[in-house]
């Protein structure tokens, strides 16, 4: 294989991003301009091409670990931090840019916002939409990892983001782990608790979402079985 520098310079990923622009460059290109250099076998080009075809398809470098980056040939510490953080910037400029967009509409609407980041972890993570009177989100905030205990979750350590962002409105979101977004007791219990604590200070806590592997659920939508 060949070696990047044995590439006439027109050939190279920089030179061609300089010349035809960053949309004119293909998935290997990008990656290679990322990975910055290659190894002893590889160029940096080919590397690129080893790393996409380890994967389901290119798409699921968003749901690549770091661990799992440096059992690949040729990718130490270095390149896998470079990537991964790379990565991380991606989701969360996308993240900001369709926040500022539009407003919440429905659970699909939170679903596709946390999906990619909730449906991967071995943890529970329980985040809150702080949003403002249009439903358009004013920030996101991740309060607590761990199991949903309603005997252990403070309303004020909750509700004092909402006075802070002036936000009249909030969602909250938190992942199953196994997959399964079906609530359990304890995920009712916690949404009362909550939906009571709110109520106290003015603030309407529109929903709380299961995030699952492939879908969610909404308690809000299903609320008139429970509460």
């Amino acid at each position: 294989m060949s070696k990047l520098k044995q590439l006439p310079k027109s050939e190279r990923p920089r030179e061609r991003l300089k010349s035809f622009g960053v949309q004119g460059l293909s998935n290997i290109e990008l990656l290679a301009i990322i990975l910055n250099t290659g190894t002893g076998e590889l160029s940096v080009l080919d590397l690129a091409r080893e790393l996409l075809l380890t994967l389901e398809r290119p798409s699921s470098l968003l749901k690549i670990t770091l661990e799992e980056l440096m059992q690949i040939k040729g990718i130490g510490l270095a390149k896998a931090a470079v990537l991964i953080a790379s990565l991380e910037l991606y989701k969360r400029l996308y993240q900001d840019l369709n926040k500022k967009k539009s407003a919440i509409r429905d659970a699909s609407d939170v679903y596709y916002l946390f999906e990619s980041d909730l449906n991967v972890l071995e943890q529970e993570h329980f985040y809150c939409l702080y949003l403002d009177t249009k439903q358009k989100i004013i920030a996101k905030k991740r309060l607590f990892i761990g199991t949903l205990n309603a005997t252990v979750i403070t309303p004020r350590d909750i509700f004092k983001y909402a006075i802070r962002f002036n936000s009249p409105a909030v969602i909250f979101i938190h992942n199953h782990p196994s997959g399964d977004p079906t609530p359990s007791k304890q995920d009712y219990l916690a949404t009362k608790k909550l939906i009571e604590g709110g109520e106290t200070i003015g603030v309407k806590v529109i929903d709380h979402i299961i995030i699952g592997k492939l879908s969610c659920f909404s308690i809000a939508e299903n609320r008139h079985y429970y509460f």
